[in-house]
């Protein structure tokens, strides 16, 4: 290794051409070799820092050297006996002085990385031709990544005996575990009954010495059935917070059976309802702590109109209220959101953080309506906020069981002021309506179709819901009644669940919201495959499905319970 200082060196190189004369010579075209491409083993991929090779970080210390190979085609040599490779490295030292080392290897880089510890490099690779005195350059950079980083966690295998999975693809590689919980911590399994997945991904705000600061806070919580919930930090799954920190209060009951985020993290303004199975609603904004709503009240008496009888079987979020169905007594309640609660991480042990509004009978007038929610099931509720967030209106599905219709109701909020003027009411007949309410039947929606797989995503046109019908994927247009399918399972195989990698309509979250997880089971077996939709949502052909049924090791997964992707706050954009 040859030590060097030299950044105009370097600046130089970066502005000449790709390929350098060393002399003055005669060539004969045909007979003069050339370098026709250079491509590497991992694979440069795109990233927010530009082109990356990824080098995953090492769990132990007898694994921290990795190799960089470089792949060269030539139209002549057949090996590199004729190349020299100068890998010119910039980095960072532990003391933060910036280093430039040159390495000369016959076609390979071998670093050492450091255990627990994020280091990146600017590379800028020269590649000489001895038998031409040409050089043909490339720069990247090679970055660090945490295990499981941007990797989809697959919750598998029949309750008792459940397995958090994971599928990692680096570059063009696929990592793929069946336990990846036993293999951060071998021997260990806490998740033999868990339910459920959810993750949010925002800028914590941190009070460190004597000041605000960010950092970036990354939270997959994983839902049992025996009332237990975990946060972990998906990269590497270090426990952050526990049931009986996540809940307020402490809930011994409650057993998970949805979760419902809208919103846009990258300002703040992210919710999220989790519901339980016997109908108890937790509520709650990016920071992973769970409310009971109105526990205040109960606590200390107040609003004789608060509502603790209910069985919220669907519910969506706007940008005032969450609204819910509550099967129970046939009727729509709600929540206002002009409440305050924990903003930082450092506040989730805090057990005396409460919430003061009310859980409100919408007084919902359903005469006008041709055909009535009554009697009706809630499948699925959502807010179409594609441009407006501010403006979004709920939307309920229900099947009707005996006919196996499937109807949408659209709630229109009938301006009140705030939500005082039902929060002050002292009786019902005070309330006033908080929506209008108008109805359609969905002629031709599956009267088969999984229910918890209905799904919409804000990132395509508010006429599309997505659902699961057998071993197919559809994409259904409220407007007309089309069903368009978009993805047909391998035979044998019957859909489970389908889930975008996010919902997230924002700057900071690329293209994430495109692709489309898909769970599905043959007999005690399971297997992932993802698409990738374009923007109108028709398949990307440009990219093939992929598919996954078993890990490295030949184990395969069981049937598949839930999946859940787990990004980095800022992603990047596709590249093609």
């Amino acid at each position: 290794m040859k030590k060097t200082i030299t950044s105009i060196f370097l600046s130089t190189l970066l502005l000449a051409s790709c390929y350098e004369d060393k002399g003055n010579y005669d060539y004969t075209l045909d007979s003069m070799n050339e370098i026709t491409s250079i491509s590497f083993t991992p694979d440069i991929v795109e990233s927010v820092q530009g082109k990356t090779i990824e080098l995953q970080q090492p769990l132990n210390e007898n694994d921290t050297k990795r190799r960089i190979v470089a792949n060269v085609e030539q139209t002549l040599a057949k090996d590199y006996s004729n190349l020299n490779f100068f890998w010119n490295l910039t980095y960072k030292n532990e003391e933060g002085t910036l280093v430039t080392d040159t390495i000369e290897t016959n076609g390979y880089l071998d670093i050492e990385l450091p255990m627990g510890k994020e280091i990146s490099y600017n590379v800028f690779l020269q590649v000489y031709d001895t038998s031409t005195t040409l050089s043909e350059y490339i720069s990247f950079n090679i970055a660090t990544r945490p295990i499981f980083k941007n990797s989809l966690f697959v919750l598998h295998g029949e309750a008792g005996n459940r397995k958090l999975g994971n599928i990692e693809v680096i570059g063009t590689n696929a990592n793929i575990y069946t336990d990846a919980h036993g293999f951060i911590f071998p021997g260990e399994n806490p998740h033999t009954d868990a339910e459920g997945l959810s993750y949010s991904t925002y800028f914590d705000l941190q009070y460190t010495n004597g000041s605000w600061r960010q950092k970036e806070s990354n939270n997959l919580t994983v839902f049992s059935s025996n009332a237990d919930a975990t946060t972990y930090h998906p990269y590497g799954l270090n426990i952050k917070f526990q049931a009986q920190t996540l809940f307020k209060p402490a809930n011994t009951s409650f057993v998970f059976s949805k979760n419902i985020q809208t919103g846009d993290p990258s300002n703040y303004t992210q919710y999220r309802i989790v519901l339980s199975k016997d109908g108890q609603v937790c509520i709650g904004n990016y920071v992973p702590a769970l409310y009971k709503p109105g526990y205040g009240i109960e606590l200390y008496g107040g609003n004789n109109l608060h509502q603790t009888d209910y069985r919220i079987t669907a519910a969506t979020i706007t940008d005032t209220r969450y609204v819910m169905w509550d099967a129970k007594n046939n009727r729509f309640l709600y929540i206002s959101k002009n409440e305050t609660y924990i903003n930082n991480e450092n506040d989730i042990t805090d057990p005396n953080f409460i919430l003061y509004n009310p859980v409100l009978d919408a007084n919902v007038d359903f005469d006008n309506l041709e055909k009535s929610p009554v009697g009706m099931r809630a499948v699925y509720a959502y807010i179409q906020y594609r441009e407006n967030y501010s403006e979004a209106k709920p939307y309920f599905i229900f099947k009707d069981e005996t006919s196996g219709d499937f109807y949408r109701y659209e709630l229109t909020s009938i301006k009140m002021d705030g939500d005082k003027d039902n929060i002050k009411a002292k009786s019902k007949e005070e309330k006033k309506a908080a929506f209008s309410i108008s109805g359609q039947r969905l002629n031709n929606f599956a009267a088969d179709a999984l229910m918890e797989t209905i799904t919409y995503n804000s990132w395509f046109t508010t006429n599309y819901l997505f659902y699961a019908k057998g071993n197919t994927v559809y994409r259904y247009n409220i407007s007309n009644g089309d069903n368009t399918p978009l993805y047909t399972a391998p035979e044998g195989y019957n859909i489970s669940v389908i889930k975008f990698r996010t919902e997230d309509n924002n700057n900071f979250s690329g293209d994430l919201g495109r692709y489309l997880s898909i769970g599905m089971n043959n007999g005690e077996n399971g297997a992932v495959a993802e698409i990738l939709l374009n923007t109108a949502s028709d398949v990307d052909r440009n990219v093939p499905a992929t598919f996954y049924d078993k890990d490295t090791e030949g184990k395969k997964f069981g049937n598949i319970k839930d999946l859940q992707f787990v990004q980095i706050y800022m992603y990047q954009l596709r590249q093609y």
